[in-house]
C-alpha cells in the first residue's frame, strides 16, 4: 500500500498568517480611528461656526418670549413681576446678544437697552452708548460646549493683539458682543478678550467694548480664534473661526486654515506670515 500524506498548514505558517492578518486589522483599526477623530474635529469647527452665525440671526430676526409678568427696571436688569404690559412690550429694548467662549464652555444670552436718554449722537454706537442702559437678560441664558472636547487658543502668529508661540497657545477666552442699532437697524460687533461670567455682565461691561475702532481690542479689529481638537487627537491642518473686521451679519464668520490665510491677506502676525493654528 501506498503511503499517504495530510498536507495542511504547520505550527508557524498559522502563526505567521495570524501575524500578518492582525497588523492588518490593527492598521485598519488605527486608519478608521484616524480617520473619525478627524471628521469629529471638524464637526467642531463647522458648529461653533454655525452658533456664532445664528447669533446674527437671533439679532436680526427677535423673538420676545416672555410673558407679560415680567419687568425691567432702569438699570436694565428683568425681573419677574411688577409692570404687567403685554407681550412684546417692555421698558426695555432687545439690543443685541452676547457671547462668551472660556476654553470649551459657551455661554450666550440676550442683551437688552434700557433707553435713558434721547440726545442725537454722531454714529449709532454713540446713540447706544450715551442714550442707554444695558444689561443682560439672566432668564435668556443659555450654555453650551464646543463638541467633542475641541477648545479655543491663540493663533500661532495671529494679530498684534494676539499671543505669539511656537503652537497654538491654550487656555482662551473670547467675548463677542453682537448688538442692532435700535434706530438704523444696523448690526455691529464688538470682541473682548476680558471674559467675566455671564452672571457678572452688567452695563459697565458692555460698554467697555462699545469701541468702533478696527485697531483694537476691544473693538471691532479682525479676530482669529484657532480651534485645537482634544488632547492627544492628530488632525491634518488645525482650523481657525474667522471674524472679520467690523462684522454686521453672519457672512463676516469664516472658518480658515493656514493655506487660506497666506492667499486671502489679512491677519498676519508682527513678522509679517500668515496666521497659523
Amino acid at each position: 500500500m501506498g503511503a499517504f500524506f495530510n498536507r495542511g498548514f504547520t505550527i508557524i505558517e498559522t502563526m505567521l498568517v495570524l501575524a500578518i492578518t492582525g497588523v492588518l486589522v490593527a492598521a485598519l483599526l488605527v486608519g478608521v480611528g484616524t480617520s473619525v477623530n478627524i471628521q469629529r474635529y471638524r464637526d467642531s469647527v463647522t458648529s461653533l461656526k454655525s452658533l456664532v452665525q445664528d447669533q446674527y440671526s437671533r439679532v436680526s430676526n427677535v423673538s420676545n418670549d416672555r410673558t407679560n409678568n415680567w419687568s425691567c427696571n432702569s438699570s436694565a436688569q428683568i425681573s419677574q413681576g411688577g409692570a404687567t404690559l403685554p407681550a412684546g412690550q417692555s421698558e426695555c429694548l432687545l439690543i443685541g446678544r452676547y457671547i462668551s467662549i472660556v476654553d470649551t464652555d459657551i455661554s450666550m444670552a440676550t442683551v437688552v437697552g434700557y433707553q435713558t436718554s434721547t440726545n442725537s449722537a454722531t454714529s449709532d454706537v454713540a446713540e447706544i452708548f450715551n442714550n442707554y442702559t444695558l444689561g443682560i437678560s439672566t432668564s435668556s441664558v443659555e450654555t453650551n460646549q464646543l463638541e467633542w472636547g475641541a477648545q479655543i487658543a491663540w493663533a500661532r502668529n495671529g494679530t498684534v493683539d494676539q499671543r505669539l508661540a511656537p503652537a497654538p497657545v491654550t487656555p482662551r477666552s473670547i467675548a463677542i458682543l453682537i448688538v442692532r442699532s435700535p434706530t438704523s437697524g444696523t448690526t455691529y460687533t464688538f470682541t473682548d478678550d476680558n471674559v467675566v461670567p455671564i452672571a457678572s455682565v452688567n452695563n459697565a461691561k458692555l460698554k467697555t467694548m462699545l469701541i468702533q475702532n478696527t485697531a483694537t481690542v476691544p473693538g471691532q479689529k479682525e479676530r482669529v480664534v484657532c480651534i485645537v481638537p482634544s488632547g492627544g487627537v492628530i488632525v491634518p491642518e488645525k482650523i481657525a473661526l474667522y471674524i472679520a473686521p467690523s462684522a454686521q451679519d453672519q457672512s463676516a464668520i469664516e472658518t480658515r486654515t493656514a493655506a487660506i490665510f497666506s492667499t486671502s491677506g489679512g491677519a498676519t502676525g508682527t513678522t509679517g506670515n500668515p496666521t497659523q493654528c
